[in-house]
């Protein structure tokens, strides 16, 4: 694992709801009338809206853009409710007035802004929702080359130089073993899988 960014949801100013909860009883009151952006179908923040969906008992309309700045512009625009954003992007914009973010979509408070309450924290124990970015081989590499690229990158990743570098980039380093990724890889195979299967999401 290289790095990790969590997940926020980040809502427009106009919507009258200040925290998880208020957005939920809102859903609930409001049966298909929020709206939230995605990158398009079955990208992060549509499966995100509809883990979102499940675990909150309420229905929203997924408003498809092409990739996340246009919908994160419509967001601060006012023209849709909500997306699912990266902290990096989202954060900046919440300090600065132009929208709201109600909870960091990961088990632990995030370092580049302690101030947001977790999902679980904020009343959806267990909900997550990660990027992250890995550092795979090709099936069949020889098992001591695979441990030799990975002391290698987890040697880079501890290094001062590029801790602080991704640290400005809201990253969190991974530094994982082959055999902590491979868990990671699984864990989220599961996730996503169970919410496609669940949604009745057909691949495109």
């Amino acid at each position: 694992m290289l790095a990790k960014i969590a997940n926020v949801l980040s809502v427009r100013n106009s919507l009258p709801v200040n925290s998880l909860q208020e957005l939920i009883a809102y859903g609930k009151a409001n049966p298909g009338k929020l709206t939230f952006a995605t990158q398009g179908p079955q990208s992060t923040a549509h499966l995100t809206g509809t883990l979102l969906e499940a675990m909150a008992g309420i229905k929203m309309l997924a408003v498809p853009y092409r990739g996340a700045q246009p919908a994160l512009t419509d967001v601060v625009a006012g023209n849709v409710d909500m997306f699912f954003d990266t902290l990096a992007t989202s954060v900046p914009l919440h300090r600065g007035g132009k929208l709201k973010i109600l909870a960091v979509a990961d088990l632990q408070r995030a370092k580049a802004a302690p101030e947001l309450p977790t999902f679980s924290e904020a009343g959806v124990p267990g909900f997550r929702s990660i990027t992250w970015f890995g550092f795979v081989a090709p099936p069949g590499t020889p098992a001591a080359l695979a441990q030799r690229l990975n002391r290698d990158a987890v040697e880079m990743l501890r290094s001062p130089e590029v801790a602080a570098r991704l640290q400005s980039l809201s990253l969190e380093a991974g530094a994982t073993s082959p055999a902590e990724t491979a868990k990671f890889f699984a864990d989220e195979t599961a996730l996503w899988g169970k919410v496609i299967k669940d949604a009745g999401i057909t691949p495109q």
